[in-house]
């Protein structure tokens, strides 16, 4: 390294505070060295008349970046909001400091509750004036250019009546005491934060810097696409993503049943249904950027592919103003995978040879006041979100010269058990949405592929458990649970019972994949680094396998008769169970048989309610045609039996494990068959 190393900064009193910033925050890392410091003018520093929503995106580090590249400077420091876009070829960034403060503050002779009508604001930011106006739009604004002093000095001249300018710029000048108010909002992207930048393949220079980068400690953003309604259409690499993340944050759209593959990770629901949003995008976009600087590997998980109409795009862009990286993991389409699963092509030879997708609603589109659609030209038209306007689809598809005759498609739920399909004409869909009570979520298919469906003929059965997805292969399954799972919340006594049971015992036993999943999470609530290479675990099928795996815990006996009784005779063919300590995470609705059996083997069996299992509220029987009914669980049929007194004669009853057909048999359906 060559010394002195030549820094470049601009002249003002801010930016030679911020280089000795820098030096200062080195110095605590252990980090000395003999420094130049070269002052260098910047167009934005010459031209203090040109307003900065007219200036060039390197405004204020042209001159700088100029002096790095011809070797006049080694680094350069700048307010990191100042660097362009893209740095020129040739430079990159070696750090970015912690910001010392993100927030814009009112600096006036009055605190802005007292601004009197028709004021004068200055400031310089295009994003700032919006605020403002959008928070009283009487203000008059005046763009104003300068250091902070010079700006400061409009205030005290009475030239404006306040301005806005960042909180970290009068703290870094001990100007603070001039701060009358701080906005709520959210500042400029990397606002208060330092920014290092040199050339690129100057490599000592940046491993002297790298200690002060909190780029080191940020997480990482993976936007997934979960496909289109059906939880199998993920992609392999999207649960991959999905595994490996602390937390996930997922749409209205999303199969919930996806979060099966998180098992450490926080959920948070954003919402995203039109109209309805448990976050608003602004607030969406700061709790991934907030997660991520907490060095956090979140997947925003998102319906269908994340960059067609799913602010996939401005997510993307947030993120990356605040230099985090962001991962894409495509989706299957709602567009393209919905017609598919149906067998109806968007193109076929001598029909379409072109498809467009169109959004059903313009950006904040006045709900009140919908707006017409403009139609692209193309054989085949796909319309996402637009049930709830598709009067003026169709009014548009007419002016734009699409026949009334012309074929129509509107699919609801795609892909979902509950999917819902209509078939009609530019002329007749209207009237067919009604008659079919079709709800939102919907896709409309528009042009003459539509001719080539041909629907096949499933059965529809009534799946009263709690993964519908997996008998999917039986025909058309509508999820409708008779139970709602929920963990248990334990108390501090429990938590110690519950781990003092864990420890003492040498089988763990799991019936389901709600009694391995919650097991790990309540025990990591409790003891976060747990151990289980002496413990060895005896679970029920499959699926409650894959639930430990998830975990990274291997378990030694899988019953692949998946009920009690084969979970019984596989654990005693692997092990003496006389005088075992057997730790049983059961629901709150027990089976006794188990632990009567285990017991009875000479186990010790030490019962711990993990998940509740409880009955939703009633619910009106679907009115459309059902052919049969699925139970899972003696619980359900207890519950659907409860509710609805009776199961129609006409229905096939089908029940899953022998106790769940001997309930069945027990109120009176004989002719119940089991699924097992």
């Amino acid at each position: 390294m060559n010394l002195p190393v030549k820094i470049a900064s601009r002249p003002s009193a801010l930016a030679l505070v911020q280089v000795d910033e820098i030096i200062q925050d080195l110095k605590a890392h252990g980090k000395v060295f003999d420094h130049q410091i070269v002052k260098i003018e910047t167009a934005g520093d010459k031209d203090k008349i040109t307003p900065l929503t007219n200036s060039s995106d390197n405004f204020f580090t042209d001159a700088i970046d100029a002096a790095l590249l011809d070797g006049r400077a080694d680094i350069a420091i700048h307010s990191a909001k100042d660097l362009p876009q893209h740095l020129p070829k040739g430079l990159k960034i070696f750090a970015l400091t912690k910001g010392m403060d993100d927030k814009d503050a009112w600096v006036s002779r009055m605190h802005w509750k007292d601004l009197p009508p028709n004021a004068s604001v200055g400031t310089s930011s295009i994003l700032r004036q919006k605020q403002i106006l959008h928070m009283r739009p009487d203000v008059t604004i005046v763009n104003i250019r300068g250091t902070i002093h010079e700006r400061l000095q409009l205030v005290k001249e009475s030239k404006v009546d306040g301005i806005i300018v960042a909180a970290c710029a009068l703290k870094r000048l001990n100007l603070e005491t001039e701060i009358k108010d701080i906005f709520p909002w959210e500042g400029m992207p990397l606002q208060g934060q330092l920014a290092v930048v040199g050339r690129h393949n100057d490599h000592e220079l940046e491993n002297l810097f790298s200690g002060i980068d909190v780029r080191r400690h940020y997480g990482h953003v993976t936007l997934v696409g979960a496909g289109p309604g059906d939880c199998e259409l993920i992609t392999l690499k999207g649960i991959k993503a999905l595994e490996k993340a602390d937390c996930v944050i997922y749409d209205y759209l999303v199969d919930a049943s996806l979060l099966q593959y998180t098992p450490r990770a926080e959920h948070i629901y954003a919402g995203k249904r039109k109209g309805q949003h448990s976050l608003s995008q602004e607030d969406l976009s700061r709790l991934l950027k907030e997660k991520a600087f907490a060095g956090k590997r979140i997947v925003r998980l998102k319906g269908g592919d994340p960059l067609i109409f799913g602010r996939g795009a401005d997510e993307i862009q947030y993120l990356r103003s605040y230099h985090i990286n962001v991962d894409i993991v495509p989706g299957i389409t709602s567009a393209t995978g919905i017609p598919s699963s149906l067998g109806v092509p968007l193109t076929a030879r001598g029909i379409s040879s072109s498809v467009a997708f169109v959004s059903g609603h313009e950006e904040d589109e006045d709900r009140d006041h919908p707006k017409p659609v403009n139609i692209p030209k193309a054989d085949t038209l796909v319309f996402l979100m637009g049930l709830t306007k598709l009067a003026i689809i169709l009014e548009s598809l007419q002016k734009a010269g699409w026949s009334k005759d012309t074929p129509v498609m509107i699919i609801a739920n795609g892909t979902k058990p509950n999917e819902q399909i209509v078939q009609g004409t530019i002329a007749t869909i209207e009237e067919m949405v009604k008659k079919e009570n079709i709800k939102p979520p919907a896709l409309i298919v528009v042009g003459k592929t539509i001719d080539l469906y041909k629907p096949a003929f499933k059965k529809t059965f009534m799946h009263c458990g709690t993964h519908p997805e997996m008998y999917t292969q039986l025909g058309k399954v509508l999820h409708w649970p008779m139970i709602d799972i929920k963990p248990v919340v334990m108390d501090e006594f429990q938590q110690k019972h519950f781990l003092q049971s864990f420890e003492a015992a040498n089988i763990i036993v799991c019936t389901s994949w709600y009694a391995a999943e919650y097991f790990v999470k309540a025990l990591r609530l409790v003891k976060p680094v747990s151990h289980f290479e002496n413990k060895v675990f005896a679970v029920i099928g499959r699926r409650t396998e894959k639930a430990l795996q998830a975990h990274n815990i291997k378990a030694a006996i899988v019953s692949q008769e998946e009920t009690a009784e084969g979970l019984l005779k596989a654990i005693a063919e692997h092990v003496d169970l006389k005088e075992k300590h057997i730790l049983f995470p059961r629901s709150s609705l027990p089976n006794p048989f188990l632990k009567e059996a285990l017991i009875a083997h000479g186990a010790q069996v030490n019962e711990i309610t993990i998940y509740e299992n409880i009955k939703p509220a009633k619910r009106d029987l679907p009115s459309g045609n059902i052919d049969g009914v699925i139970f899972t669980s003696p619980s359900t049929v207890r519950n659907f039996l409860t509710d609805y007194g009776t199961i129609p004669l006409s229905w096939q009853i089908m029940a899953k494990g022998s106790v769940t057909l001997k309930t069945l048999q027990d109120a009176g359906y004989q002719h119940a068959t089991s699924l097992s």
